[in-house]
């Protein structure tokens, strides 16, 4: 699967969640997104070592890495 450019994961989560925010953890290293859902009307909260993986992640697009 290929992977989508930043920008177009952020209007993805826009359009999915209202509030959303996406920011660097103030306590440490990593991304932090949020947001409410809009249809299941609850809050997400996700971290992610860099931006896109904190979308990736609120989304549901993250990759799985299994250890060999």
């Amino acid at each position: 699967m290929k992977r989508q450019k930043l920008k177009a994961l952020k209007e993805m989560a826009r359009l999915r969640f209202a509030n959303l925010q996406v920011y660097q953890d103030p306590d440490g290293p990593g991304w932090i997104a949020h947001g409410m859902h809009r249809e299941q009307r609850t809050l997400w909260t996700v971290r992610g070592r860099t931006e896109r993986e904190a979308l990736e992640a609120l989304l549901g697009m993250t990759q799985v890495e299994v250890p060999s």
